[in-house]
């Protein structure tokens, strides 16, 4: 998935995903109402049973451990040694942005709510350079919210303290969408964690860009006037990254997309060297996967149902139509969810085949068509459907539908995902992996280099490129091994999966990978 959008929080369970449309929870099954609030529950070991059976189909489970409260007071810039951006940014409209307030490598607080005072108290503390108060302090928070990678984030940065460190920064949608910005979060603070015990020392910088067009913009302004941030991890969507990706290409500073598969992401313009990658297969992998998987099955003639409003549907529908096109077959319709599902289109269609391409804001409509179509067309689906709320609503509709997906834990390096369980008291999803992936791509690419933190920023990033950018180039991270185009696009292949039956999710029906 590419795009965030508004979501309702789940009040019983915390889940804060569910789609504005959603009737339950998609994760506990509590009945939504508009208007719900936060209120997590504390992560215990029934927490931890549920999300063991749940995140074997790979939704990003960990529970969020804290509780609803005022959000904590935050601290003032940084007067101790450390890297800290300060200056404002022009956006549209002529007014000023203070990405002060957007940013942190521990000296103040991004997430609103996270519970107690020990994370406002570290970040005091860490804003003072008492990185050893600032340790004591969010190594507190990770006792009671073992699932908060912003806290583990900081508390790996003041251990480090002032000990030169190779500074890297990650921007996801904390203002937006809190649980996918910790989902990202937490692959890369498991991948930090990872390469300062192994003597790698990274700082990890934390951005909020509230999955805002402008505001992403004057992150990655503030960013490439950094001098100790060597590469960028994100953003979070497809939407921000193609905003953002155009002024580190100029400036010459690194990025990983870990999660936008936009197909336009590798058709921006680029002068010198490309400096713009991602971990995440492309719409145009995806695309071609699922096209080619249909007409192996000797189906060539399908319907396909996406919203139009949507940059990544359409991006989608374009790789997949395309591929459809000059291997042999035609689609014969094309459906627009974005005002509902339109009833009837299913009826006296000539189609052979029914492909799903919805966004987030159009999965509803896009059940509702699974069920209209009651088994008689085979089904595929994009990674929309990656979701338990699919097999709850639709499982026995789609029986046998095949879908493509980013990432499945049953593909994944086992030790990753070991770690990851240990680490964060559960199993972890798709963003977790391939965020993880992208600092390991970065860690990787600095040591072929030969580049440590005595090597500055400016001198750094273009050798970091020339690196990335290596046809040789290799990184192995939770979903194996990594390597790039010359357009930046990671050169893979797509994860196939199959709804079957099964006990796994707890719904009767699982997402299986092919063989």
């Amino acid at each position: 998935m590419t795009e965030n959008f508004n979501r309702v929080t789940c009040p019983k369970c915390g889940y804060e995903e569910n789609p504005a449309t959603a009737k339950k929870c998609e994760i506990c099954g509590q009945v939504l109402k508009k208007g719900n609030s936060l209120a997590p529950i504390l992560a215990g070991t029934a927490a931890a049973a549920l999300l063991g059976t749940l995140g074997y189909l790979g939704y990003g489970l960990v529970k969020d451990s804290r509780q609803a409260q005022t959000p904590p007071p935050q601290a003032n810039a940084p007067t101790s040694p450390g890297p800290r951006v300060a200056v404002p940014t022009a956006i549209p409209g002529g007014q000023s942005m203070d990405t002060r307030a957007l940013m942190s490598w521990g000296d103040q607080v991004l997430f609103k709510d996270i519970p107690g005072a020990d994370m406002a108290a570290g970040a005091a503390a860490y804003a003072q350079g008492d990185y050893q108060t600032a340790a004591a302090q969010f190594q507190r928070v990770r006792q009671v919210a073992r699932g908060e990678p912003e806290a583990l984030i900081y508390l790996n940065n003041a251990r480090l303290g002032a000990t030169p460190a190779l500074g890297v920064a990650v921007v996801a949608p904390i203002s937006d969408t809190a649980n996918a910005a910790r989902e990202l979060l937490r692959g890369v603070a498991q991948a930090q964690e990872e390469a300062i015990k192994a003597g790698v020392p990274i700082k990890v910088l934390i951005a909020d860009d509230n999955n805002n067009p402008d505001q992403a913009r004057a992150i990655a302004e503030a960013l490439i006037q950094e001098p100790e941030i060597v590469g960028v991890i994100g953003h979070g969507t497809s939407t921000t990254t193609l905003v953002a990706a155009p002024l580190y290409q100029q400036a010459g500073l690194p990025m990983i997309a870990p999660t936008s598969t936009s197909t336009e992401l590798a058709t921006l313009p680029r002068s010198g060297p490309n400096l713009i990658f991602r971990v995440i297969a492309s719409d145009q992998f995806t695309g071609t996967a699922l096209a080619r998987h249909l007409l192996s099955g000797k189906q060539q003639n399908p319907i396909v149902f996406y919203n139009a409003q949507s940059s990544y549907s359409k991006s989608l529908l374009e790789a997949f139509s395309t591929t459809i096109g000059l291997e042999g077959g035609q689609v014969v319709k094309t459906v627009d969810l974005s005002q509902g599902y339109p009833a009837g289109e299913l009826q006296g269609t000539d189609a052979d085949s029914l492909v799903l391409l919805p966004d987030s804001k159009s999965f509803e409509a896009a059940i509702a068509v699974a069920k209209a179509n009651q088994g008689r067309l085979p089904m595929l689906a994009g990674d929309a459907f990656y979701r338990i709320e699919t097999l709850e609503q639709a499982g026995a509709n789609l029986k046998g539908a095949v879908l493509a997906v980013p990432w499945h834990p049953r593909q994944s390096n086992p030790q990753f995902a070991q770690a990851a369980a240990q680490l964060w008291g559960g199993d972890i999803n798709w963003r977790t992996a391939l965020s993880y992936d992208a600092l390991q791509v970065l860690k990787a690419a600095a040591a072929t280099g030969n580049l440590t933190p005595a090597v500055a920023a400016p001198a750094a990033r273009p050798a970091l490129a020339e690196v990335l950018g290596a046809s040789g180039f290799s990184a192995t991270g939770a979903t194996g091994a990594i390597s790039f185009l010359p357009s930046g696009d990671r050169n893979s292949t797509v994860t196939l999966v199959r709804v079957q039956p099964g006990q796994r999710s707890g719904t009767g029906f699982d997402f299986v990978p092919f063989n």
